[in-house]
């Protein structure tokens, strides 16, 4: 199983059987299965994936880019 690599965005980690899987994804550490929310480290030493930001959108990000679209519902102009 050496040949799987975590779920996390920008994660460089193996996983192997003592992965953490959460919604069917396999994950080298919790804080990379919860998306790094509080900027914690990956607990691989020489990873750093956590660093900085977390790679999931915001719920404010996700609300700009709902009302910058067009909505689904408009007819398309002939």
């Amino acid at each position: 199983m050496s040949d799987h690599h975590c779920a996390c965005p920008g994660c460089t980690c193996e996983v192997d059987a003592n992965a953490v899987v959460r919604d069917g994804q396999a994950y080298c550490c919790e804080a990379c299965a919860g998306g790094h929310v509080h900027e914690e480290p990956c607990s691989m030493g020489e990873c750093h994936c956590g660093d900085g930001k977390p790679e999931q959108p915001n719920e404010s990000n996700v609300d700009n880019a709902l009302e910058e679209t067009f909505p689904a519902s408009d007819p398309i102009s002939p």
